[in-house]
């Protein structure tokens, strides 16, 4: 892991893009002229390791908003969760987009091309204007939001407010993205670690604000996770904007000029971008929509699957860091022009994904009661959440896989076919077959209300494990042996002269 050098990169950048041009097509088997990146389990797990606090941290704040939510009451949760998951499935469906600049970006810092990582970080900011545009567009349709999730009285006005409340931190949400995929293509995760325990510390005293009225604040219920969530996403932005001005780690990478949007940049962003976001759309939406179909069926059901799906997506949080490791460690390899580098973190890390996750879906089993009686005192709820964690211990392993994979590929710049198994995994198998299980299949015994949609979407997973690990393991090995062209000895014929 290197620091870029300001006075080198002056000589370095003398190919940096044009006022008219970008640098996102670099050819991956340029000549060795700069290091090998280190792909050892140190280097991952060095980059993996403040990722995972700050995903953690991530995942700490929803679980801040779930337990406080659920100390008000069964409707309230239900808000959170009707609210967050709509929220989210809009969020990450159009920050899924900005993440085209995170693997050209690694391949600028693994070539050592650092003024062109400013470049395209000024192109990427334009797109996250005008997505966060239509993210406020989006989540104020709000009768849609409410009639699409079933919930009607207390609950759908709570509703309306946690959604306009999304919508006032939502562009300060989806333009923060763009230094978040920055820092971990550049090995700058601690950045996003340091923000992101920050808005931990300050999730719970703003709850207490907006939730439960202290202070004199008006007391929003549930809905005001949602004003919390958007004062935070303020905070974090002007934190990474300042560091980004200030930090003279950034001074070789900073733009020597105003740029305005470049269509041709743009462009080049969005085919790695648009496929990249549609997946993350089809993975996120899956659980969203499973969200809202099991609101239809009760309170207690909505509730406990928003029990589970808060823990089985904070165990997540362990392969989803490896993952942007490894993909921000592929995208640097293939920069530098060391393929067989590439491949080799692709397999470790996947090894070391199905290690961690085998002992944590063993753990989860056994004190998977323990768990659930943290978030609820109600016992029904408790119930029906351990029987569904069931299946979170089942698909973990395989959902680590396609993880760890996914991103993988993401580096190899291959997101096209990785975006067509997710849809037709997490959508048609996991959440049509969910939706069959859970309000039909009389003729099997159905309906099998929330059991019914896990029981889909572990299959969707397992299937999506299997297919995408095949996939990254072939690209990888395809992409090695594209450089490992046979040698043709010449032999040198002897002169008039002998």
């Amino acid at each position: 892991m290197h620091k870029p050098d300001t006075e080198k990169c002056v000589q370095e950048n003398q190919g940096a893009p044009a006022a008219g041009g970008s640098t996102a097509h670099a050819d991956e088997a340029q000549p060795h002229h700069v290091a090998a990146p280190d792909v050892s389990l140190r280097a991952l797990f060095k980059l993996a390791a403040p990722l995972f606090v700050a995903n953690i941290a991530i995942m700490g704040a929803a679980t801040i908003d779930t337990i406080m939510a659920g100390r008000l009451g069964a409707e309230h949760l239900a808000v959170v969760a009707l609210g967050s998951a709509t929220t989210v499935m809009v969020l990450f469906g159009l920050v899924g987009v900005l993440q085209g600049l995170s693997p050209i970006a690694g391949h600028h810092f693994g070539a050592r091309r650092y003024r062109a990582i400013g470049f395209e970080l000024s192109q990427s900011l334009w797109l996250s204007l005008v997505l966060a545009v239509i993210g406020v567009i989006v989540i104020l349709q709000t009768d849609f939001w409410i009639d699409f999730g079933g919930v009607k009285g207390n609950v759908a006005e709570m509703a309306r407010e946690y959604f306009y409340a999304s919508a006032w931190g939502l562009p300060a949400a989806v333009i923060m993205r763009c230094y978040i995929a920055l820092n971990s293509a550049i090995n700058r995760p601690r950045v996003s670690m340091y923000i992101s325990l920050t808005l931990l510390a300050t999730k719970a005293p703003l709850n207490l604000l907006f939730m439960y009225g202290w202070c004199g604040f008006p007391a929003m219920g549930g809905a005001g996770a949602a004003m919390a969530m958007s004062v935070n996403s303020w905070i974090a932005l002007i934190a990474y904007y300042v560091i980004w001005r200030r930090d003279r780690f950034y001074d070789p990478m900073r733009p020597e000029k105003f740029f305005w949007p470049q269509m041709k940049a743009i462009a080049a962003q969005l085919r790695l971008g648009v496929p990249i976001g549609l997946t993350i759309f089809f993975e996120v939406s899956s659980f969203t929509l499973m969200a809202i179909f099991i609101s239809r069926i009760g309170t207690i059901s909505v509730a406990a699957h928003q029990i589970v799906g808060n823990i089985t997506a904070t165990l997540y949080q362990v392969p989803l860091s490896l993952a942007i490791a490894v993909c921000v460690l592929v995208s640097q390899c293939l920069g530098a022009g060391y393929k067989d580098a590439a491949r080799t973190i692709t397999v470790r890390t996947l090894k070391c994904a199905v290690a961690i996750t085998a002992t944590n879906a063993f753990l989860l089993y056994i004190f998977r009661h323990e768990l659930v009686a943290l978030y609820t005192p109600d016992v029904p709820v408790q119930q029906l959440a351990a029987s569904l964690l069931i299946f979170g211990v089942i698909y973990h392993v395989t959902d680590a896989c396609q993880s760890v994979s996914n991103f993988a590929l993401r580096g190899y710049r291959v997101t096209v076919l990785p975006m067509i198994l997710y849809g037709v995994l997490l959508w048609a198998v996991g959440l049509g077959g969910g939706y069959w299980l859970g309000f039909g299949a009389e003729d099997f015994g159905g309906p099998y209300g929330a059991a019914g949609f896990w029981a889909a979407t572990t299959l969707g997973l397992i299937l999506a494990g299997i297919s995408l690990s095949a996939l990254a393991l072939y690209v990888s090995r395809t992409r090695m042996m594209e450089d490992r062209v046979p040698i043709r000895v010449v032999k040198k014929t002897p002169n008039a002269n002998g």
